[in-house]
């Protein structure tokens, strides 16, 4: 049972947060990849700690070498999934580094596990309430750090980057002092779920975040006020898509939720581009309007018509199809628009509009 409870709780605590994160798709194997490199990067840790604990004694390798090795080999994984094509802002960045501190104190649990099997039940129960949830803490916090830094001048990195790590090694150590100083195991625990949870809050941040941005691009594309306001709301939403599967089917109603959701990954992009020149984000942001493009096609025209048309909109002059009357009227060209082809409301379905 021990052993079930120091795997289990840190695995549900780590689905509870990408839930939170709202991964989808490929950026999924940023939680995979973070969570297997956690468990390898033990053993990294275990032979540095044991060449601190030789050199140094035990009290040094609690406070100091531990704290300083296992924050730079926990994230030692961030660097390449951050500034990968996997991630696009700062809360990807921080549910890698908490799936890779989850893989790590995971394996730690085993560890302690096997040098006190006579009191496994509370020492899982006590690891899992505050060591574990340290470790998270601390690890996310170095990955959003790492991956909102993406947008930054090099100069900029090269200070948050490692005032990020100096701040995870601060907290780590810390409460490493209070669990020998043998301070009480409430205040240990407090400890332990105060940085959890301001990791955490990073991760929950995101969602309001993700919004607004996604509605400053969905204004760039032209969408309604009333559009923009129903593919923020998750309610409306699904009372949307089970109407679209009812008259188009399945099929149909999966490819709208996946453009749905293509909206906000495509503000979260489009703003990651702001003041960068980071190719991988560039590349990231016309890799998801490809897509979107491609969606659009294979919706289809009549259920993309029908699909704006019934979302809430208002019924003044700026309403939907206001906006398709002066997107359908024929063009005024100029002598600066030869050679463009003309626009127009269909055109809208087949090819992303650009602000």
């Amino acid at each position: 049972m021990a052993y079930v409870i120091a795997t289990l709780v840190p695995l549900l605590v780590l689905a509870l947060v990408i839930r939170i994160g709202r991964l989808r798709g490929r950026a999924l194997w940023l939680p995979v990849i973070g969570l297997g490199w956690g468990i390898a990067s033990t053993f990294i840790a275990l032979e540095v700690n044991n060449r601190w604990f030789a050199a140094f004694g035990l009290a040094s390798v609690i406070t100091l070498g531990g704290p300083i090795a296992e924050e730079i080999i926990k994230a030692g994984v961030l660097p390449a999934l951050t500034a990968s094509r996997l991630s696009t802002w700062f809360v990807d960045g921080a549910v890698a580094g908490f799936a890779a501190a989850t893989g790590f104190a995971i394996r730690e649990n085993w560890l302690y596990l096997d040098r006190g099997a006579n009191e496994g039940l509370s020492l899982a129960l006590a690891r899992v309430t505050s060591t574990n949830l340290m470790h998270a803490g601390c690890t996310a916090l170095v990955g959003a750090t790492l991956a909102g830094a993406r947008t930054l001048g090099w100069g900029k990195r090269l200070i948050a980057v490692p005032a990020a790590l100096v701040v995870s090694m601060s907290l780590h150590s810390v409460f490493n002092r209070n669990t020998l100083n043998s301070t009480s195991a409430t205040l240990v625990t407090l400890i332990g779920i105060a940085v959890f949870a301001g990791a955490a809050g990073l991760v929950a941040l995101g969602g309001p975040v993700s919004l607004r941005w996604a509605r400053t691009s969905m204004q760039a594309q032209g969408l309604s006020a009333g559009e923009q306001s129903v593919l923020g709301r998750r309610g409306d939403v699904d009372n949307l898509l089970d109407e679209i599967e009812q008259r188009f089917g399945g099929v149909i109603a999966e490819q709208a939720e996946r453009f749905i959701a293509l909206q906000r990954r495509i503000g979260i992009a489009s703003h990651s581009l702001q003041g960068s020149s980071d190719d991988t984000a560039r590349a990231e942001f016309d890799s998801l309007q490809a897509d979107a493009n491609q969606l659009r096609r294979e919706i289809g025209v009549f259920p993309m018509t029908w699909i704006r048309s019934h979302l809430p909109t208002e019924s003044g002059p700026m309403g939907l199809w206001a906006g398709a009357a002066v997107s359908a009227a024929p063009a005024v060209v100029d002598s600066g628009d030869a050679g463009r082809p003309p626009g127009g409301l269909w055109a809208t379905f087949d090819e992303q509009p650009k602000s």
